[in-house]
């Protein structure tokens, strides 16, 4: 009698598992799942509801840009070339918080300005190791050049920066020798301001309109993930 009572329990446990995970749609953020007051995650001592950590998100990410020793200073960023991803890290410039938007400065003779010219899709990836929080930003790319934006950026730019910019020939070309590209006169100095405007006909900016943002947060006592869709404006937790 038990053995029949049991198997009846573990039948009803499956078919009411089943209706749970058929009708729910792994691909979409519930609205009414941002709403809930009650659920929320506690990081140092402080509840974050997911509106409160949407906010939390773009404050690192707006500080990472101010502050070069800040762990989310630098991101690794992935482009597409020939149906291939390709990755490099990069240095967060500028953050719009309101608008969603992140700043990125690069040579346009490099592989990544032409990646982003034959398609608009960039995926970011920030990792502070001390918080053990990820990031991951998935949007579309504006390149930037000779117009108002890079000048405003070129002009914040010191001189040790814009020497990146004064390679003789492109990035990623060949070399027979280790070499860092600059000419003699710059190759164990910065050059003055008057040397550096040389440089700004190959400086670009990357703006990324942010698309969604994916956060972990890595903690012993169980990961926490959530989801921000700023296309349907929908966020949601997530499974880790």
């Amino acid at each position: 009698m038990h053995q029949v009572r049991d198997r009846r329990k573990k039948k009803q446990h499956k078919a009411s598992t089943k209706t749970l995970y058929s009708t729910f749609n792994p691909h979409r953020c519930y609205s009414n799942m941002s709403t809930t007051n009650n659920t929320g995650v506690t990081i140092n001592d402080l509840f974050y509801t997911l509106e409160d950590l949407d906010k939390d998100c773009w404050v690192r990410l707006l500080n990472g840009s101010l502050k070069s020793k800040d762990e989310f200073h630098t991101a690794a960023v992935a482009t597409l070339h020939n149906g291939n991803i390709s990755l490099r890290t990069m240095v967060l410039r500028k953050v719009l918080v309101q608008e969603k938007q992140l700043h990125f400065h690069t040579d346009i003779r490099s592989k990544k300005w032409e990646e982003l010219q034959q398609s608009k899709n960039i995926s970011l990836l920030f990792y502070n190791a001390a918080a053990k929080m990820q990031m991951r930003i998935n949007g579309h790319a504006t390149l930037h050049y000779n117009n108002a934006i890079t000048e405003t950026a070129w002009e914040k730019t010191g001189v040790s920066s814009r020497r990146s910019y004064l390679t003789i020939v492109p990035p990623s070309i060949p070399s027979a020798v280790p070499t860092s590209g600059l000419d003699e006169a710059f190759a164990f100095r910065n050059p003055t301001q008057e040397e550096s405007e040389a440089g700004k006909h190959n400086f670009g900016v990357v703006s990324v309109q942010a698309l969604s943002l994916d956060w972990l947060w890595l903690h012993h006592a169980g990961h926490r993930r959530a989801f921000f869709d700023y296309e349907k404006k929908e966020r949601c937790w997530l499974i880790p």
